[in-house]
């Protein structure tokens, strides 16, 4: 039987220096008494070409001792005496740097014999052999094989933990390739610890990491480069336009928009990039790219490809994620008021959100894409899409209650906004902005932007708009205990969304109008405003303002001394609070729960408390001081000491 194993993985990653020692080894124990047959087939030589079949087999040939007169011309004939020369001797074969799976079965041994093997592609035409995909280092030992390659003397002016943390920054910056490491322990060798920290902070720039990687004999992109030619031309352009994508993980959809692929013609490119370990598979749909290969498709799209197509594939990206963050919003926030707009660019496809859940695990895989995409946007010839994607992500900022990453995409659109002249989107935008700083607390800062928000709908004769801009100051005061001034603006708002027909803006408004009618002591019609409110949303299906309408007719009833028809009301908020995924209304079910059962079951309350403790912190909501109070008030910790009920979601 013969034994084969084959080494892959990207250039630079560490495959000869790790099968070099493995074959030294193995010698070193008696295992091949005929010592090591090593030979370089320069698969991926910058200057070199890869060596053909036939003329490694004469150099191999010549390495066992045979005269140039004995090599027979043919390939072929060369083939059989190699193995003939072979059979009887323990010699362990090292193929290095194979470029392809035709380039190396001539060269395996015969049956009994054992070879090892590496390459960057990785070989899938070579069968029966064992295989190992080598990846990059994780930061921990990055850092110890820059410190051991940069040598003892370095960053040897300071602190051991100091210099420690700047050989793990660098690592970081190298992403874990060998190769990288040794370039940057190079340029530091005996260095101390100031240039250790400066070369940590140059490769901590993206954009220019790549350049850093230089230590005036070795590059990283001269490691990448051979790589990159060996592909034909479609394959070179599909990685380059990969640098467009702000990524690493990229979702072959949004390839194949960028591309201008159809889904299986992408998928096949991709394979490729993958066999050629330029790309990883990371999960169903997606793929990923190592940080350093990411900024060495960015150079090379800006250099290789032309102007004009660069442009158009980022036109088709920006719109593949509008299109697909528009079908997303609908599934979670649907019947709410949107921009008109269309897409310049529709998609070949896009990935299946129509389901509630599926639309927001998108945007939370797709969010750091999302946000960096508005930017872009905002430099491109129709840059109303930078407003536009900001606009279709509101509905999942505000059901993941993300109010940092929002606040930054709104202030981003809507600087892009004002520079365009747009009243009304800035309006929206201002509106927006508002809304995520009242749930923060900010309520001051939240009424300038709303003010704002109503100057320019009230400039454009935007109605729907200033209603809403006068319904969310409405909060304002609500939550400033302005309760009748709250209440004259739900009125007001309440007027223009039926003189509109704006049949969930008006449900939301009576919502909202029962919260201060609660305050004010009016409970009959708090609880008529709930009511109507909770069938509007029922009736066009919105299954979130149903559960926030629940959980008010719980609060509703419970300040009425209704105990009984309270906590059935937030034991419904609670299950459907579930069921459409939102955390933060769940937390207000569980603590309206909890301030009701505390005086029958403490243990239970504090339960409840507790995980609506954890939520409310996640988010950074104010309501989180009100529940550690409670919970010091039933004379038990904030957090749950004891086991028994882990995993479990009690209800009350």
């Amino acid at each position: 039987m013969r034994r084969v194993a084959v080494v892959t993985g990207p250039g630079g990653v560490g495959k000869s220096e790790l099968l070099l020692q493995t074959a030294h080894r193995a010698v070193g124990r008696g295992w091949f008494p005929g010592g090591i047959l090593s030979i370089d087939l320069q698969g991926y030589s910058e200057d070199l070409a890869p060596l053909p079949p036939g003329d490694a087999l004469g150099r191999l040939l010549r390495l066992l001792g045979l005269s140039l007169k004995e090599i027979p011309e043919h390939p072929h004939d060369r083939a059989a005496v190699y193995r003939e020369s072979l059979e009887g001797r323990s010699v362990l074969v090292f193929l290095d740097n194979a470029r392809d799976s035709a380039q190396v079965r001539p060269l395996l041994p015969p049956e009994g014999g054992a070879a090892l093997v590496s390459s960057r592609h990785r070989l899938p035409a070579l069968e029966d052999v064992g295989r190992l995909t080598l990846g990059v280092l994780p930061p921990e030992t990055g850092s110890e094989l820059f410190l051991t390659a940069a040598g003892p003397h370095t960053g040897a002016n300071s602190d051991r933990a100091v210099t420690q943390a700047h050989a793990r920054r660098i690592a970081v910056g190298c992403g874990g390739f060998p190769l990288a490491l040794r370039v940057a322990a190079a340029r530091v060798r005996g260095e101390s610890s100031a240039q250790l920290a400066e070369l940590a902070e140059w490769l901590d720039d993206e954009r220019n990491r790549l350049m850093e990687l230089d230590d005036g004999e070795r590059t990283v992109t001269a490691v990448f480069r051979p790589s990159y030619d060996g592909l034909d031309d479609d394959h070179r352009e599909l990685f380059a336009l990969c640098g467009l994508h702000p990524g690493p993980r990229l979702d072959i959809h949004a390839l194949a928009a960028l591309a201008d692929l159809p889904l299986r013609e992408a998928r096949r490119r991709m394979q490729v990039l993958h066999n050629a370990h330029l790309v990883e598979p990371d999960g169903a749909h997606q793929y990923k790219l190592h940080d350093l290969l990411h900024a060495y498709a960015r150079t090379r799209v800006h250099e290789d490809v032309a102007e004009n197509r660069v442009r158009a594939a980022m036109d088709r990206l920006i719109d593949f994620y509008l299109c697909t963050a528009d079908r997303a919003d609908l599934a979670v926030a649907p019947g709410r008021y949107r921009l008109p707009h269309t897409i310049a660019h529709p998609p070949h496809s896009t990935p299946d959100v129509d389901d509630r859940s599926a639309a927001l695990a998108w945007f939370v895989d797709e969010l750091p894409q999302l946000t960096a995409l508005m930017r872009a946007a905002a430099t491109t010839s129709d840059p109303s899409r930078c407003w536009l994607l900001a606009d279709a992500m509101r509905g999942f900022f505000f059901h993941a209650k993300f109010w940092d990453s929002w606040l930054e995409t709104l202030q981003v659109a809507l600087d892009v906004a004002t520079d365009a002249g747009e009243l009304q989107v800035q309006g929206i935008m201002h509106n927006g902005m508002g809304v995520a700083l009242v749930e923060l607390g900010r309520s001051r800062d939240a009424a300038r932007h709303y003010a704002e928000a109503e100057a320019r709908f009230e400039a454009v004769g935007d109605r729907h708009g200033v209603a809403t801009a006068v319904e969310n100051r409405a909060w304002v005061h609500q939550y400033g205990g302005e309760h009748l001034a709250a209440l004259a603006d739900h009125r007001r708002a309440l007027d223009e969304y039926r003189n509109l027909g704006a049949d969930r803006n008006t449900a939301i408004v009576q919502r909202g109008m029962a919260l201060a009618e609660i305050e004010l002591g009016r409970y009959e019609d708090a609880t008529a405003n709930l009511t109507q409110a909770l069938d509007a949303f029922l009736a066009l299906g919105l299954e979130l303002d149903a559960v926030m309408a629940l959980n008010g007719l719980g609060e509703a009833h419970a300040r009425a001394g209704d105990t009984e028809t309270a906590c059935h009301y937030h034991r419904q908020a609670l299950s459907r609070s579930r069921d459409c995924e939102n955390v933060f209304e769940e937390a207000r079910a569980r603590s309206g729960l909890a301030a009701l059962l505390a005086p029958a079951n403490p243990r239970l309350a504090a339960d409840h408390w507790r995980r609506a403790l954890a939520v409310y912190e996640s988010v950074r909501s104010p309501l989180a001081e009100q529940v550690r109070t409670a919970l010091e008030g039933l004379g038990l910790p904030s957090t749950n000491e004891d086991d028994s009920s882990a995993g479990t979601a009690p209800t009350g």
